[in-house]
């Protein structure tokens, strides 16, 4: 997973930005990454487990830095130091599944109630996603991101 997320974050995230389109990426990443999940849910085989968790870690985790993008410019003026901070703040109540995990956990030891969940909790979230609207790029053109400067200042 770990692969795949430094893989995806690497690749994906410049599509993004690019095209300063955040929503369809973050789309993207989420309906890309339930297959990853569902695999580590049902596989048996070792390959199967390792390509899942692989194709789970790089569309999932390629959504983070997109995501903190995406808050950024909703948030603006506010800095973009505490709206990441906020989110990273929030994030960290996903412990709370940890335990959900734990009290969910099959008397073999096996955690398919809590990845069911969480394949649940994914397309939740995809729901969400769809209601989503990237913001619109104001006075602000593609230079004024790397300059800083709006349109009428390049004038």
């Amino acid at each position: 997973m770990l692969v795949g997320g430094v893989f995806g974050a690497v690749a994906i995230p410049p599509f993004s930005d690019k095209q300063h389109k955040r929503q369809r990426y973050l789309l993207f990443g989420f309906i890309l990454a339930i297959p990853g999940l569902v695999g580590l849910t049902f596989g048996a085989s070792l390959w199967l487990l390792f390509i899942s968790a692989f194709t789970m870690g790089f569309f999932l985790v390629s959504t983070s830095p997109i995501g903190m993008q995406y808050a950024a410019e909703i948030t603006q003026p506010t800095p973009e130091g505490t709206s990441n901070g906020l989110i990273q703040l929030f994030s960290q109540a996903s412990v709370v599944f940890v335990y959900i995990m734990e009290a969910l956990k099959t008397k073999d030891g096996a955690f398919t109630p809590a990845l069911l969940l969480a394949i649940g909790l994914m397309l939740a979230s995809i729901i969400a996603i769809t209601q989503m609207k990237d913001p619109g790029q104001s006075k602000a053109s593609p230079d004024s991101l790397s300059t800083g400067m709006t349109a009428d200042e390049h004038r």
